[in-house]
């Protein structure tokens, strides 16, 4: 069952009043920071993601550079229900953009900030400012799930 607005109030107080929507809420870009130096590995239990530079926004807008990968930072923190999973899609203005936004799975338990990978799929910079829309949020109960306990929550 898709969680609707109604109760979304409940479980996600205090947020403006344009992020709830029927059936999900609009998380907010916080902070954008471009990948460096050298990749990452990921193989068996060792994860070493690669290194992140934040991105300084010129008047509260981030230019986002044709064929590049940032990964954004997302707002508010989330504490996603023990019971609850959440799916993450990007806003619809972003895509017919041209910019490409890759998500995971919000796992039961997770409390943290969510970080996404976005990328500019079009031939000029693509300006984003901070604060807007760029992912909603749809949760769903998950019956008999587990809880998050990975690398990635907290933060």
């Amino acid at each position: 069952m898709i969680l609707g607005e109604r109760l979304l109030r409940r479980l996600f107080p205090g947020l403006d009043e344009e992020q709830y929507q029927p059936a999900g809420i609009d998380l907010r870009l916080r902070r954008a920071y471009r990948l460096r130096g050298e990749a990452g590995l990921f193989r068996g239990d060792e994860k070493r993601l690669p290194g992140y530079r934040e991105v300084e926004p010129e008047d509260g807008v981030y230019r986002l550079e044709p064929g590049e990968p940032y990964v954004l930072e997302l707002s508010p923190r989330l504490e996603i229900p023990e019971d609850t999973v959440a799916l993450f899609f990007p806003r619809s203005t972003l895509i017919r953009s041209g910019v490409a936004v890759h998500t995971a799975v919000g796992d039961p338990g997770f409390r943290g900030r969510i970080r996404v990978l976005a990328v500019n799929h079009h031939r000029e910079p693509y300006r984003l400012a901070r604060g807007e829309r760029v992912v909603q949020a749809v949760f769903i109960r998950a019956e008999g799930a587990g809880t998050y306990s990975g690398d990635y929550g907290e933060g």
